[in-house]
């Protein structure tokens, strides 16, 4: 099975001069990969880590994700709509949590290479799961856009 499924893409490939995809759903693509890396690579820098740098930058990584899943799903909602003013609408609602959390760590005030407390790891941890889980179910639920269909 797992055969006939890598022949298939071997035999169509997918690239940005295919015509089985369109120049918005690349970008769509692309914002979507971007998203997607980004999320996660904030619950791994979270995992991973036990600094204040690693805490600092899991929080970077969610608020940099987050603004940037809810343009994907605006352009996805509304496609003929190209401003940027739903982008820095969503970038408030994004930062502020993500500014209070870096204040509630005391990042400004502690030395980055220095170990997390374990209680203050706890607090931190459900706040960059959710913004990042939140992050990846826009970035996953938006569908691409329709490939070409030979038959017609």
């Amino acid at each position: 099975m797992w055969h006939k499924l890598i022949q298939t893409f071997v035999d169509n490939p997918v690239n940005e001069g295919s015509p089985c995809i369109s120049r918005k759903g690349v970008t769509m693509l692309k914002l979507k990969l971007a998203v997607a890396s980004l999320a996660l690579t904030s619950l791994i820098l979270l995992l991973m880590g036990s600094t204040y740098f690693t805490a600092a930058a899991a929080i970077a990584c969610a608020a940099m994700a987050l603004p940037m899943g809810g343009y994907l799903m605006w352009r996805y909602l509304i496609p003929e709509d190209h401003s940027l003013i739903p982008f820095i609408l969503w970038i408030p609602v994004a930062e502020l949590p993500t500014l209070y959390a870096l204040r509630d760590l005391r990042v400004m005030d502690t030395p980055l290479g220095a170990t997390i407390e374990p209680e203050k790891m706890d607090t931190l941890g459900g706040f960059v799961a959710l913004i990042s889980t939140i992050a990846i179910l826009l970035a996953v639920t938006v569908p691409t856009s329709p490939t070409r269909d030979d038959e017609d």
